[in-house]
């Protein structure tokens, strides 16, 4: 049987690629530009939703605890929007 090398936990991977993103400071202090589709309210109070554009999409929340200070309106779908934040796994 041949040795499969190189192989993590879904853990590890985990880690691994938060440890880039939390290294890149581009990454931590962003503004992206899109538009809102599949936007979810939680009952928790935060926002899940996608950000999208003609060649791509994000899935991006918005936590509860940044609701209060960060959005003046009811994100819906279809809204042009500036969203900022940081990517995160």
């Amino acid at each position: 049987m041949r040795e499969i090398r190189n192989t993590y936990t879904v853990t590890q991977l985990n880690a691994y690629v938060k440890n880039m993103f939390t290294q890149d400071y581009l990454l931590q202090a962003l503004f992206v530009k899109g538009e809102v589709s599949n936007c979810k309210y939680h009952p928790s109070g935060h926002i899940y939703f996608t950000l999208k554009d003609t060649k791509g999409s994000l899935a991006c929340v918005m936590f509860a605890g940044n609701r209060a200070s960060g959005l003046a309106f009811r994100l819906e779908n279809g809204q042009q929007v500036v969203v900022g934040g940081s990517v995160d796994v």
